[in-house]
C-alpha cells in the first residue's frame, strides 16, 4: 500500500477530462479552536489540476471532492526544487573557488547561469513531469 497525501476540495471547473479542484491548504494549526486569536496561522488557496478520464460525467462545478497524491511524489517534488539546485551550488562553489582559483563574482555569475539554465530545463519537461506528478480524485 502506497502513502498517500490528500486534501479535501472544491471542483472549481470541468472541461473534458480536465478538472480543477479548489484546495485551502492549512498551517498545521490550522484546525486549533484558538486560530482567530493566533497571527501563526494561515491558510492558502491552490488550484489542483487533475486529468481524468470521462471527468465532466463524473463531477460538477461545487462538489466537494478529495484530491490524492502519492507521498514520493512530494519527496520528488522537494527533491527537484530544493535538493539539486542545493547540491549544484555547493559543488560548483567547491570547484570554482578551490579548484578553479576563480574569483567570487565570477563564480557567483556562472552558478546563476547554471541554476537558470536547470530550472529553464524543468520548465521545458513540464509536461513530462505533469504526467509523473499526476493527482487523483478518490
Amino acid at each position: 500500500m502506497r502513502e498517500t497525501i490528500e486534501h479535501q476540495g472544491v471542483v472549481a471547473s470541468v472541461d473534458g477530462n480536465h478538472v480543477q479542484v479548489n484546495i485551502v491548504q492549512l498551517a498545521a494549526c490550522g484546525e486549533c479552536k484558538a486560530r482567530s486569536l493566533c497571527s501563526s496561522s494561515e491558510s492558502k488557496e491552490k488550484i489542483i489540476d487533475v486529468y481524468e478520464a470521462d471527468a465532466a460525467q463524473k463531477y460538477q462545478v461545487g462538489t466537494n471532492v478529495k484530491v490524492c497524491g502519492t507521498l514520493s511524489m512530494g519527496k520528488q517534488a522537494v527533491r527537484l526544487a530544493f535538493g539539486v539546485p542545493l547540491l549544484l551550488t555547493v559543488v560548483w562553489m567547491m570547484v570554482a573557488m578551490v579548484g578553479l582559483k576563480l574569483g567570487e563574482l565570477v563564480s557567483v555569475g556562472v552558478l546563476a547561469v547554471m541554476l537558470t539554465l536547470y530550472f529553464y530545463i524543468l520548465y521545458i519537461n513540464r509536461e513530462k513531469m505533469a504526467k509523473r506528478f499526476a493527482f487523483w480524485i478518490e
